[in-house]
């Protein structure tokens, strides 16, 4: 049976070079998936500017983590 409760998913988000968000991906909220997600969204060339990306409880929009490279 599948699970589809929104509160289990985590929004990663990069930061541009103006400050403004943009979501890259979204994924389960266990912390290796968001550690995976956070370092491969640092890499995408979006992030080249600010190296700068969040994790986000996409339900209640709660900061979970964020990282700067």
């Amino acid at each position: 049976m599948l699970n589809n409760n929104m509160s289990n998913q985590v929004r990663i988000e990069i930061m541009d070079q103006f400050g403004k968000w943009h979501t890259n991906r979204t994924v389960s909220n266990n912390p290796s998936s968001i550690k995976g997600a956070m370092e491969a969204a640092l890499k995408s060339q979006l992030a080249a500017k600010s190296k700068k990306v969040r994790a986000v409880d996409a339900k209640t929009n709660n900061l979970i983590d964020m990282l700067q490279g």
